[in-house]
């Protein structure tokens, strides 16, 4: 008899300590049973009904499973896979488009039992074979109308509404570089408004960042918690919340994007790990995605179409052409780029982006008659600190995505790693001090206020 060990990451070190030392020491072979072995991304009330299930039509394969965020799990593998993982399971399509590059995956050919969406211009698989969608979302933000009441403030019914200084500490969103689903918020509004106007947008509304969580789930949690009013997600995070109170939106245009499952290049178990990715992909599996406590659009257009609450939303998105093509060729190329330069220009910068942002509401309520003049100074403020140390040429450039690339672990690498982010850091920090220069200019030109 195997016996079987399920290994999350709850947050306590001594845990995954122990978790990831017994998982090492799993037999390789038995003959009692197969042993397939999952590295997710997902949450266990996520996968958690799917491999009972599973287990429960396929009693002679015990399943285990190890828990991490997309980022760590994408070095895990490119480090070869050293533990032998049969399955990847995420969110984060970026990711397997990215391990195939690197050809850490092996191609299957499952067999779909129903009519799946088939959104204009969007890849729900893998066209050569290597990975498979089977739940499909999409980005936008979530509130709390009790908060937003709370505080007198609207409800934002398009991207350019979070920019309104009125949400100023009210707003919040992880970041790509702990979370492949925060990765997908990103890149999807850099495709949205361009390389350029897409980081001029983002570091303009961390203006109004609360704070950055260290994971996505941070976001719904803190919105339910009522620490924040407003916070980007991808919409499955707000689903989970059966909470009347709090409300989602996609953004428009729509971006559907599916979630993955392939089977690893140097898997041990081919025929278990296909088996599962059928089982996924079954009607049965994807069923499973609609229990209330998972709540995740199925690809499977029957299933989506027999639901009549908020689950139809993308659907009607979807059927009424509110949408665009997600390009996962251009997030592969600059997928590290990505999420360090965010971390380097708005993570690592939140505070002083905050002060500056403070200091615009500030002297915009002081400006009286002087409304002109401070249109003028915030206007030469806010091109300061959204200007970019990275050309939209420069981020498709090989040579430099290399230095970010994690398959050369490397002193020499880590040097030129670290070089080009000093440089950045630099540049970064010059423009915020000729903001504060700009607007201690303007502040002295204005009367001082009585008292």
């Amino acid at each position: 008899m195997v016996k079987k060990y399920q290994l999350k990451t709850f947050g306590q070190t001594l845990f995954i300590v122990f978790a990831v030392a017994v998982f090492c020491s799993l037999p390789v072979n038995t003959t009692a049973a197969q042993q397939l072995r999952l590295l997710t991304s997902f949450p266990p009330h996520f996968y958690t009904p799917f491999i009972e299930q599973f287990e429960k039509n396929y009693p002679d394969i015990s399943i285990s499973i190890l828990n991490k965020k997309a980022t760590s799990a994408i070095d895990e593998i490119l480090r070869g896979n050293n533990r032998r993982f049969d399955l990847f399971w995420s969110s984060s399509i970026d990711a397997f488009d990215l391990l195939k590059s690197k050809q850490m995956l092996k191609q299957i050919q499952p067999q779909f039992q129903s009519e799946t969406v088939t959104p204009a211009n969007m890849t729900l698989n893998d066209p050569d074979g290597y990975f498979y969608g089977f739940a499909i979302s999409a980005i936008g933000w979530m509130w709390n109308n009790v908060f937003l009441e709370k505080h007198g403030l609207p409800v934002p019914s398009r991207w350019e509404d979070l920019e309104n200084p009125v949400y100023y500490g009210h707003l919040t969103m992880s970041t790509p570089s702990r979370s492949g689903t925060t990765h997908l918020i990103v890149e999807n509004i850099l495709q949205k408004y361009g390389w350029d106007d897409g980081w001029a947008y983002l570091m303009r509304i961390s203006g109004n960042f609360a704070t950055i969580t260290a994971r996505s789930f941070g976001v719904p949690e803190g919105i339910e918690s009522m620490r924040f009013g407003v916070g980007l997600v991808i919409d499955f995070l707000a689903r989970t919340k059966d909470n009347p109170a709090i409300g989602f939106t996609y953004g428009k245009p729509a971006f559907p994007v599916p979630a993955g499952i392939a089977e690893l290049h140097n898997a041990r178990n081919h025929d278990a790990a296909e088996l599962f990715i059928h089982f996924v992909l079954s009607d049965e599996g994807q069923r499973i995605l609609l229990k209330p406590d998972i709540n995740r659009l199925p690809v499977s257009r029957d299933l989506l179409l027999e639901q009549t609450d908020k689950l139809t939303k993308l659907l009607q998105l979807i059927d009424g052409e509110e949408l665009r093509s997600y390009d996962v060729n251009l997030s592969r190329q600059r997928y590290n780029l990505v999420n360090n330069l965010f971390d380097q220009l708005i993570t690592f910068q939140l505070r002083e982006r905050r002060q500056i942002w403070k200091r615009l509401i500030t002297l915009k309520r002081r400006a009286e008659n002087n409304t002109a003049e401070f249109m003028e100074t915030q206007t030469a403020v806010l091109k300061l600190i959204t200007k970019n140390p990275v050309s939209s040429q420069d981020s498709l450039d090989p040579q430099l995505n290399e230095i970010f690339s994690h398959h050369d672990f490397g002193q020499k690498a880590y040097d030129r790693q670290r070089e080009t982010i000093d440089s950045w850091n630099r540049f970064v920090t010059r423009k915020i001090e000729q903001s504060h220069q700009l607007l201690d200019q303007y502040e002295q030109r204005l009367p001082h206020p009585e008292g």
